[in-house]
Order: C-alpha cells, then structure tokens, then sequence
C-alpha cells in the first residue's frame, strides 16, 4: 500500500489539522494516515491505543478546568466511535486515510475513520515529545474538545 506523499502530508496539515501542528517526524503521520490491510494488518492501531489515553486526559483536565461534573458522560460521548467518524467527515479526513484497495473509491468505514482519527492525536502525542498543549490544540481543530 502507498504511503503519503510529502505533498499530500502537506495537503493534510492545510486542510485537516489547519496547520495547528508541524510534524518533525513525517514517519508518524503516515503511520497514522495508514488503515490496515492484508500487508499492514496492525495499521494506525498502536498510534490509535496511545491517543485513548491522550484524549481522555486532556478531557478530564478541560472539565476539571470548568468544573464540570460528571465528566465521564462528556468524555464517553466525545470519544465514541460515533462522534470521532462524525469529526472525521466533518474535516474531510477520507481522501487522507491510505485505505485497503478493496476500499479504494469507498468511503472510509466509521472504525476506520474513527481509528485514524485517534492515531492522529496519538501521532501528535509521541511527535511533540508528549507535550499536552500541542494535543490540547489538535484535539480543539480536530473538533474534540
């Protein structure tokens, strides 16, 4: 499967993450802009895995921030699969995700659109040395926050 060419790195800072943030490892971004397939079974996953934990504490600190309480209904609802493949389209996140060529031309599934998004956060995380303001400010262009 293709990876991201610098151009459509570029492409993607501009129209998804609205140059919020500069990667300076593109290896990372790729990775996440990578669904899985027969040849890339574990795809953006592991990226996917440390955005969970990302997004929810940087939810928890936003709500503890405001006071709000119970924070556990907001985060459910912000970090649902649901709401991340919502995002996703929102932003026009599908022509970035390199699918599987069974999916090529298709729209991305919401799991998949859903695990890209969080392997976005999570590629952000370990790129900016996991300093929370760079994922506080992609989560809030991610529409997240």
């Amino acid at each position: 499967m293709p990876l991201p060419s610098d151009e459509e790195i570029e492409a993607f800072k501009d129209s998804v993450l609205q140059r919020t943030y500069c990667f300076t490892n593109r290896a990372l971004i790729r990775e996440a802009l990578q669904g899985s397939s027969l040849f890339n079974p574990g795809g953006n996953k592991v990226l996917a895995l440390a955005s969970d934990a990302t997004l929810r504490q940087i939810l928890v600190d936003q709500g503890r921030d405001r006071n709000k309480s119970p924070i556990q209904n907001a985060i459910t609802k912000v970090a649902s699969n649901n709401n991340l493949n919502d995002q996703g389209i929102t932003l026009g996140l599908d022509p970035f995700i390199m699918k599987n060529p069974g999916q090529w031309g298709l729209v991305a599934r919401r799991n998949v659109m859903a695990t890209t998004i969080e392997a976005i956060i999570g590629a952000v995380h370990y790129d900016s040395k996991m300093k929370c303001n760079d994922g506080e400010r992609v989560v809030a262009t991610l529409g997240l926050s």
